[in-house]
């Protein structure tokens, strides 16, 4: 397996585990699992609490950015383009991901959108990578 194929697995894992913070929430306020499974009544409010619209946010956000980087790394590794910095910029979307979400939980305005912006520049480079 490519490092960047290692990297993109991990974002998936963790894409897919930012789903548990307002799921069990969603699960508590309607009253428990099997609620949780029936249609809610009409005007049900999903996210009466900030921060679990905020994590909700945060897990689509994290659907969003997948789109981008995980063309990306599949391409690196199709090509055979791997490279000391198509490495490390699959490394550092994961980390970025995985800072950006309690930034998001949490509510830190500037920190969460600059390494955003860490995440989205490790994407590039992986497309600079692939076009140079």
């Amino acid at each position: 397996m490519s490092d960047e194929i290692y990297w993109l697995t991990w974002n998936v894992v963790l894409t897919a585990a930012m789903v548990i913070p307002y799921a069990v929430y969603r699960v508590n306020k309607l009253g428990g699992l099997w609620q949780a499974f029936l249609r809610p009544l009409p005007g049900d409010n999903p996210f009466d609490d900030e921060w679990a619209h905020r994590a909700y946010r945060a897990h689509m956000n994290a659907f969003e950015g997948i789109a981008l980087f995980a063309p990306m790394a599949i391409a690196v590794h199709i090509t055979g383009m791997s490279n000391d910095v198509t490495i490390l910029a699959a490394a550092t979307y994961f980390w970025a991901r995985l800072l950006y979400a309690p930034l998001y939980y949490f509510k830190v305005p500037v920190l969460r959108t600059f390494v955003w912006f860490v995440g989205l520049g490790a994407t590039l480079t992986l497309a600079y990578q692939l076009l140079k």
